[in-house]
């Protein structure tokens, strides 16, 4: 099949943040088999990368985390900031956290 035959994945483009392991980021846009996000961190072509795409619109008080796993394809230096073009291998929704939880840990338990 010729490349220009392969269907490709519907992108979307949206500004949401992307936590890396020591740094941060904003995408550009997404689909289900890549992300292109922008950041201040640089990077190498072909290297593996893991990372969290936070999504804050879905549940303000709770954001979804969605846990990824990747190897960059491309990168684009312009200006300040380094583009980061990722094919994702794998990806897993974290569980989120319970802000009931987080108040358990300031309670003395009862004896």
């Amino acid at each position: 099949m010729k490349e220009s035959e392969k269907k490709r994945a519907t992108r979307h483009r949206d500004a949401t943040p992307v936590e890396l392991k020591d740094g941060k980021g904003i995408t550009r846009d997404f689909s289900s088999t890549g992300i292109f996000f922008e950041t201040e961190r640089s990077f190498t072509q072909g290297q593996p990368i893991d990372f969290t795409i936070v999504l804050e619109n879905v549940d303000p008080e709770r954001p979804v985390r969605v846990k990824c796993r990747g190897k960059i394809a491309r990168i684009e230096e312009t200006g300040p900031k380094i583009g980061v073009a990722v094919a994702i291998s794998s990806y897993r929704f974290e569980k989120p956290r319970d802000p009931a939880k987080r108040q358990l840990g300031r309670v003395k338990p009862k004896a």
